[in-house]
């Protein structure tokens, strides 16, 4: 991932959604979703390594791998939640992008849980002893 590209596309993105908005303001909507989406996609294409190695370490630990997989799927779902709220936003949309946002923290809680749950039988057995 080299972020000289990448912070090369958003700042020629928002020159020329800055640009077109004055003459057609779909144009820059489309243009400022656009390199959301293609930013995204290419921070995408390297996060695979990131978490090969939040498995490893879960492995070494010798925790469970539901703590790692509700990390991984809370930090999908933030990003992908960001993503489409900041794009609500710049189309105006900031009511949307509001409930958007509260959707994306309700499908965390969801996410996780099954950890809520093992941390609880976990206290119990601790408590019972």
């Amino acid at each position: 991932m080299n972020i000289i590209i990448i912070a090369s596309t958003a700042i020629i993105a928002a020159i020329l959604s800055l640009i077109l908005r004055q003459y057609k303001p779909e144009y820059s909507l489309f243009i400022s979703i656009s390199a959301g989406v293609l930013i995204f996609l290419s921070v995408l294409a390297v996060i695979r390594p990131i978490m090969d190695y939040i498995n490893t370490l879960t492995r070494q630990t010798g925790l469970s791998g539901v703590y790692a997989e509700v990390l991984i799927k809370s930090l999908a779902v933030c990003y992908i939640t960001q993503l489409a709220a900041d794009c609500c936003t710049d189309a105006g949309e900031t009511a949307i992008a509001g409930k958007l946002q509260i959707a994306g923290r309700i499908a965390i809680l969801l996410i996780a849980l099954p950890m809520f749950q093992s941390l609880t039988e976990l206290v119990t057995e601790l408590i019972n002893i």
